[in-house]
């Protein structure tokens, strides 16, 4: 393997293309206009493939003899043409090309297009925005940067779970999450949900890691947004929810270089959780006396009549009695949440090398991240290899591979609700007893006065040290695509990929775990492997001077498999030793999921004199997972661009600079998930209720079970029509620059569960039913308020707002549960609509008024109900980035506003006495609202004690909705790059220092101020906050070096 790698980077760098004796020609090229410097700026030889590219300070240098004709491009700008002469300094000015204004963008299927001829909205976002945001997900690193797009996060371990959704949810039980795609090629981004694939299991579990943090920021070029139906039309079924299009580096064709380009990075980042809301005056204990978490024994404690120990209702911590005091003296009091939590750690170090000749290019990339959670042992390291190779293997033929290897090892712990989770003991903790005293000086198990109370919870410090749930991920993104020129306007062209990859996922609980007392063992082998081939037939010709032609016909064939090999081990022998061998008893699952995709695709541009452009595309797509009768669908889309400024000739005006109108109309189908069309069967383990459950084989003799849900062989797909008009607008020379958007989303034929009698032998059955809709807009605005030669401030704000509408639901089905608990819970409902909060509220009159008893206490409704709801109003992000010379400054703004949370933390930390609100105990308060008895005001004020809070108060879940609007200083980047006279005789191309602060500033309402978070991870039942790890903020410093 060395022998082989080292003639790999030999051979790399030897095999760039000796160059003439040319003379070396330098220069800078800047704005006509304000004589700014222009970085990126195309350099080529004319006739040739010899070229560079200018710098950040707008410089560059070429090899070039004194006959040949340099040509300047750049994206948006007139090229222009110089003969080289005898000059050696050649600086020139590019001027604005109106009728180009060419933003180029990449659309479905990779295709690259001038973004003036889309009749719909695509968003870009550049590599190097995603590598400043130092996250390693890169899922993460786009909040707040593109509208319509909404991020949820599980939790703040390392490498928790993102969820992405792009213009609100359009299915009710699918996942809602947009298709990503590497270079062409489909990728998977699902979560696996641990050890169980059911959301009940990630109550008491939490979520592990979405596969699109297997993604290496550093080798990113660009992300393309597909928001709407029209621009994913091509991508069938799997493109109804969007598309993310990552578009890689590669490498770059330079003959004036006669070793590789060698770009480093280095990373370090320090990351604190944010640990607010929890009150820090009162002590252990019940009714206001004092009850240690030690027994006597080991120095404990307790007042007569203290009842409680797991709960913080002791005394004030300057009201400590005296007898407490001479018999262990003054309680210490330290915070558990910070004692507990560690500064976390990032460090990411990457590397490249990139070069070529005349015939080809490539790039080698490897990348290490090594992080430290704020979770004592919780960690995440991944190693990124990738290589990308281009060759013109003949005139007409040309070919592109790109390898890339990924390894991830992640150590994380339970999170949610149950003892076994180290949040669920650690966010309720009092302060005077010190956990991790207790933990390394007496071993406690647990922190109360028994040491193993069967109804506390373990110690946090004992969960990390003892449980643990650990995943390996190996993973091959392969890919390859081959071009013939048939004419010169007419290509062939096959794209293959290949993503597979193995996840080894464990469950380690043991011996001594609250709730699992004899411990438990879990080894889950998960396989995902995803085949990927289209071929292209396009064409692309100039009718006549006005009129040019787009086309393309295609086939795509996309193969999925998903298997998982479960072995479970219980009651464990030895405590600490996981093998299988060591538990008492020995199950085994197996789960297979197979299904096909074939489709078949068109589409059509025409172009009328570059300024009216019309799009047409149809797909037909034949899916294994629907019934045969119905499993083939049609959907097809149509959009019109016009420039209506080129065709009024306002083009060169010095205030209004381009002016576009778009209009689109698409239909996208959904299939359905595998095996919901046939019968199947799965291994028993009845129990009734009371005596556990028969585990098979059972007596050499194994059981299946028919399963619960009846299938439907007459199930169709869900179906997505979307209509959506936009306009963009630039004024003063595109200084400021508008894009609006307009859509209206409707889906029809949800695929659902309906519950069915149980005497029929199922529970639920498969139909469909339900239509849903989302209407919103988007607003992108651009600006660049201060231009000048060595001084620029750009801004770049967007806002988004999506209106959900649940228009029906099939007959019999009055709500859907999404997520949560029988009550309170997360739902779809067909009076109050998606994303319900629904629970135990307060009764009210017919003005919204609270009904108040003869005591003072509000009157609890007599029947849940709806409570809040989790879908925000709107969101946005404002971006600002100042740049003086070769020093820059950024912020990024993310805000949300609206969306509420169900915080099950405040209602246990409220219970056991943790939650900041307790600290007004023993003070009355009287609430708000009229007594139902005479209707007067009430007046009547109520003593907020032990009991209120315990018996009362936390037993109303409408006390626990909280607001999760924020807004948050998301990003703040200051980097420097030496200026190139420093270092123009040292080996450096550049060099470039950098400081990122993340989630530095936040204002909220919510309890906790982070109301990022979700429990059930990637599912559609966000905004359930309970006994998660919060979010952190931190820094970065990083160091940039190419040479």
């Amino acid at each position: 393997m060395k022998k082989l790698l080292s003639s790999l980077f030999i051979l790399l760098i030897v095999s760039v293309c000796a160059v003439a004796q040319e003379r070396t020609i330098t220069g800078t090229v800047t704005d006509s206009q304000d004589g700014s410097p222009l970085p990126g700026v195309s350099i080529k030889i004319k006739g040739t493939t010899v070229g560079t590219q200018t710098g950040p300070n707008g410089t560059y240098s070429i090899k070039a003899p004194s006959s040949a004709v340099l040509v300047f491009t750049y994206i948006g700008y007139a090229s222009k043409e110089i003969t080289v002469g005898t000059s050696n300094v050649i600086s020139t000015s590019l001027s604005l090309d109106t009728k180009q204004l060419g933003e180029v963008v990449v659309t479905a299927l990779g295709i690259k297009r001038e973004k003036k001829s889309l009749g719909y909205s695509v968003q870009n976002v550049d590599g190097d925005e995603i590598v400043s945001s130092r996250e390693p997900n890169i899922v993460n690193a786009l909040a707040g940067k593109v509208a319509g797009v909404q991020i949820n996060n599980s939790g703040g371990q390392a490498g928790s779970s993102s969820r992405i959704t792009i213009r609100g949810n359009t299915s009710i039980n699918g996942n809602n999450e947009p298709l990503f795609v590497i270079d062409g090629i489909p990728v998977d981004n699902s979560t696996n949900r641990g050890i169980s694939e059911n959301t009940e299991s990630a109550l008491f579990n939490g979520y592990g890691s979405n596969r699109a943090i297997d993604i290496d920021p550093n080798i990113i070029e660009s992300i393309s947004v597909l928001k709407g139906a029209s621009a994913s039309a091509l991508y069938g079924s799997r493109g109804a929810f969007g598309v993310i299009l990552i578009t890689t580096k590669k490498g770059e064709k330079d003959l004036n270089r006669r070793f590789p380009k060698v770009s480093f990075s280095s990373n370090a980042s320090f990351d604190n959780a944010i640990t607010d809301g929890y009150q820090t005056s009162y002590l252990q204990g019940s009714l206001g006396l004092y009850k240690s978490g030690l027994p006597v024994e080991l120095g404990g404690y307790a007042e007569t009549g203290a009842t409680q120990t797991s709960a913080s209702w002791g005394p004030h911590k300057d009201s400590v009695s005296q007898n407490v005091i001479n018999a262990i003296g003054m309680p210490k009091i330290i915070d558990p949440r910070k004692e507990f939590y560690r500064t976390g750690t990032v460090y990411n170090n990457s590397i490249s090398l990139s070069g070529g000749g005349d015939k080809s290019s490539y790039i080698v990339s490897y990348s290490n991240l090594s992080q430290n959670g704020i979770v004592p042992n919780n960690t995440f390291k991944k190693n990124s290899f990738t290589a990308n190779f281009t060759s013109n293997l003949s005139k007409n033929f040309t070919t592109s591979t790109s390898v890339s290897y990924i390894n991830s090892v992640n150590h994380r712990f339970s999170e949610g609700n149950g003892a076994r989770s180290f949040t669920y003991g650690l966010n309720f903790a009092p302060i005077s007893f010190d956990i991790k005293e207790a933990y390394e000086k007496y071993g406690n198990l647990a922190w109360t006065a028994n040491n193993n109370y069967t109804t506390g919870f373990n110690n946090p410090f004992w969960i990390v040290n003892n449980n643990s749930l650990p995943s390996v991920v190996d993973r091959m993104i392969i890919s390859n695509e081959l071009n013939y020129q048939i004419l010169p306007w007419l290509k062939l062209t096959n794209r293959v990929g290949l993503d597979s990859y193995t996840d080894q996922q464990s469950e380690r609980i043991n011996i001594n775990t609250i709730s699992v007392p004899n411990g438990r063992m879990f080894e889950a082998a998960i396989k995902q492997r995803q085949i990927n081939n289209d071929l292209i037939l396009s064409a692309d010709k100039k009718i006549n001077d006005d009129l040019s032609f787009t086309a393309l016909l295609g086939n795509n064939i996309n193969d999925r498999l998903y298997a998982r090999r479960t072995i479970r081990g219980l009651d464990l022998s030895v405590p600490g030793y996981y093998d299988i061998t060591n538990a008492e008893t020995v199950q085994s699952y197996q789960l297979d999921s197979r299904r096909r995709l074939i489709g078949l695709y068109a589409a059509g541009s025409l172009d009328y004199k570059e300024y009216l452009f019309l799009n047409l595309t149809a797909r037909n797509d034949w899916s294994s997972t629907l019934p045969k009768k119905n499993n083939s669908f049609f959907y097809p889309s149509a959009s019109v661009g016009f420039v209506f400024s080129d065709l009024l000739g306002l083009s060169n005006n010095k205030y209004f600079s381009y002016g576009k109108l778009r209009l689109s109309y698409a239909q996208a189908g959904n299939d359905a998930d595998p095996y919901l069309v046939y019968q199947t069967y799965s291994q028993a383990n009845p129990s009734d209720g009371t005596r556990g459950e028969i585990i098979f084989p059972y007596n050499g003799i194994n059981g299946f079970l028919l399963s619960n849900v009846l299938a439907n062989s007459d199930l169709t797909p869900e179906k997505v029509t979307e209509t959506e008009i936009g306009t963009d607008l630039r004024f003063f020379r595109n200084r400021l620059g508008i894009e609006f958007s307009y859509y209206d989303k409707v889906s029809k034929d949800q695929i659902l569960l309906q519950e069915v009698a149980s005497s029929g032998g199922y529970s639920d059955k498969v139909i469909n039913g339900g239509e849903v809709s989302n209407r919103g807009v988007e607003l992108v605005v651009t600006a660049t308020p201060v231009k000048s030669k060595n001084f620029t401030w750009d801004i770049l704000l967007n806002y988004a707002k999506n209106n959900y509408k649940l228009k029906s639901l099939a007959e019999g089905i009055d709500n859907i549960f999404l997520g949560g608990f029988s009550t309170p819970q997360i739902r779809v409902d067909k009076k109050y609509g998606y994303g319900v909060i629904w629970g135990q509220g307060y009764k009210t009159n017919s003005d919204g008024k609270l009904l108040i008893d003869d005591d003072g206490y509000p009157i609890l409704s007599d029947e849940l109900g709806p409570i809040g709801n989790v879908t925000p109003d709107w969101t946005g992000g404002i971006r600002n980035t100042f740049t003086y010379k070769g020093l820059s400054l950024s912020t990024l703004f993310d805000i949300k506003q609206g969306g509420d949370i169900l915080n099950l933390d405040l209602y246990y930390s409220t219970y056991y006495g943790t939650a900041k609100v307790t600290e007004q105990r023993n003070t009355t308060k009287v609430w708000d609202g009229i007594r139902e008895s005479d209707g007067k005001a009430n007046t009547i004020p109520v003593l907020q004690d032990q009991s209120y809070f315990q018996n009362f108060y936390s037993y109303v879940d409408q006390n626990f909705v909280e607001d999760g609007s924020f807004v948050k200083l998301r990003e703040i980047t200051l980097s420097y790059s030496l200026p190139k006279s420093l270092i123009q005789k040292s080996p450096f191309e550049s060099v470039s220092f950098s400081v990122t602060g993340r989630n530095l500033w936040i204002k909220s309402d919510f309890s906790y101020l982070d109301p990022e978070g979700s429990l059930l991870g990637d599912t559609n039942s966000q905004g359930l906050y309970h006994a998660i790890t919060p979010g952190t903020r931190g820094w970065t410093f990083g160091l940039n070096v190419k040479f």
